[in-house]
């Protein structure tokens, strides 16, 4: 699912209990038309907000691609370190995360 900043649904995806919810990120985030002033709605985030589950190198090079900031914490598993600088992670703007969740429980 996917909601704006004041928590409304912009659009869910409804998906196997199997599998993950990275396999569709992709298709569910070039569904979302964000409303907004008049004329054509705005189709890209500034900031795309997700917990652990969604790191992923293809995610982060699709954010990436249309200029949006992924703000998603890497997980703690071990890894090769990548070359070059790593990505910043801007643990003020996680703590938006919340709304999503409060979204959820309502």
């Amino acid at each position: 699912m996917v909601c704006d900043a004041n928590g409304v649904p912009l659009r869910f995806l409804l998906s196997p209990g199997q599998a993950s919810d990275i396999s569709n990120a992709q298709a569910l985030l070039d569904q979302v038309r964000i409303p907004g002033k008049q004329g054509r709605p705005r189709k890209r985030c500034r900031w795309l907000l997700a917990d652990k589950g969604y790191d992923a190198e293809h995610l982060r090079q699709y954010c990436d691609r249309y200029r949006m900031r992924p703000v998603i914490p890497l997980r703690t598993m071990k890894r090769k370190p990548k070359p070059g600088l790593p990505r910043l992670f801007d643990r003020p703007k996680y703590r938006q995360r919340n709304i999503i969740e409060r979204m959820f429980g309502c």
